[in-house]
């Protein structure tokens, strides 16, 4: 067991993850697309934001709780849904939602996890669904009514994949589903021992909510229904329809464009989730936290406020507060904590950023979140 005193910041995690991962689960979860440009720019883009500490403010215990739709979380932190984790490290789902049920926190379900959505509703009743919606109407509608049924607190809609980006390092990786078996993945695999007796324990990761859409359980030949049936064309047109069928909170996600947020608020959305899919999409794209100050002030109090990409410690998540975020989720840093130490890396990776944001909220001489924005340099 690692010793957790010497795992005391998200990139201990990191690379203690990357160890402990198989190249083809780790390419998965860490590249970008084209030449990872937008990776580097959403880095150094947070990176520029800088804040300025005020004295004698007495801040020593600050306040971190978040309130977002109707609810007041215990900090501005979610889990954010992706996609295939199961391949990043098995049971990671359970692991992530059971803790962030206890941590008061909210936890987001991808459409194409590696559990199903009635499952994570049993460990966290209070879990959101990022829908990918299939182009087939029925089983459009049959999703969106599972969620309902199973509890779904949010139906989150995620608009920022027209089509699958190139993802040039996955490729050279090998990364499939299920990846291709070569000499090279065998030795990879042997090598991570932990990784590998854990996904014989739990067997082939497969997409367990949309399993009852396919017809078939070959791993190979779900990954390629998929890819032609999750493709629904999102005009705005096609935004209103999921947003009829959807009775409860509706969020949508992958928003950089202020008129984008706007016409999303005509059609019904709750929230506005700004993010570029942590520059895995589009390697020209704008740096999420450069589109953020444009949409909050469009949105004005008319939404909510969500945020992701390059959120890689509890710093980043006070930037982005201070930018008008009322929420901002993790997503490839959660995977390092449970790749770093099985499941207690959810609650380890959760602690380290809200200890880190609370410290910097002290330094800085912020009571509350709300009072971040002033402190903007």
């Amino acid at each position: 067991m690692a010793n957790l005193e010497k795992l005391v910041s998200m990139e201990d995690l990191r690379r203690r993850a990357r160890r402990r991962m198989p190249r083809v689960a780790w390419e998965f979860l860490d590249s970008g697309t084209g030449a990872e440009t937008a990776l580097i720019r959403n880095r150094e883009r947070m990176d520029a934001v800088t804040m300025v500490p005020r004295m004698m403010r007495a801040a020593r215990v600050p306040d971190t709780s978040a309130p977002l739709l109707g609810r007041t979380w215990q900090a501005p932190i979610g889990v954010a849904p992706v996609g295939l984790q199961s391949l990043m490290w098995p049971g990671i789902e359970q692991a992530l939602a059971a803790m962030a049920a206890r941590q008061g926190i909210p936890y987001c379900l991808s459409t194409v996890a590696g559990e199903s959505l009635e499952d994570i509703a049993r460990v966290n009743p209070d879990f959101w669904f990022q829908l990918y919606p299939p182009t087939d109407a029925e089983a459009r509608r049959d999703l969106i009514r599972r969620a309902h049924d199973a509890g779904a607190k949010a139906l989150v809609l995620t608009l920022d994949i027209p089509r699958s980006s190139r993802r040039e390092r996955q490729r050279r990786a090998g990364v499939g589903m299920p990846p291709k078996t070569t000499a090279r993945l065998v030795a990879d695999v042997l090598s991570h021992p932990s990784w590998a007796l854990a996904t014989w324990r739990r067997g082939v990761p497969t997409m367990r909510s949309l399993a009852p859409y396919i017809p078939s359980t070959d791993m190979k030949k779900m990954a390629e229904f998929t890819a032609r049936n999750l493709a629904f064309d999102l005009t705005p047109e096609g935004v209103a329809e999921i947003r009829d069928l959807w009775p409860g909170q509706f969020i949508v996600k992958g928003v950089l464009h202020p008129e984008d947020a706007e016409k999303l608020i005509g059609i019904g959305a709750d929230a506005i989730w700004v993010s570029n899919h942590g520059g895995r999409q589009v390697d020209i794209g704008v740096a999420a936290i450069d589109a953020l100050p444009g949409i909050v002030q469009a949105v004005g109090d008319r939404a909510g406020i969500i945020y992701d990409s390059g959120i890689a410690s509890g710093a980043d998540v006070a930037r982005a507060v201070a930018l008008g975020a009322q929420m901002c989720f993790v997503g490839r840093g959660f995977v390092w904590g449970v790749a770093a130490l099985g499941a207690p890396g959810a609650a380890h990776a959760e602690a380290i950023l809200r200890d880190e944001l609370s410290n910097v909220m002290s330094q800085l001489g912020c009571h509350r979140l709300d009072e971040l924005k002033e402190r903007l340099a």
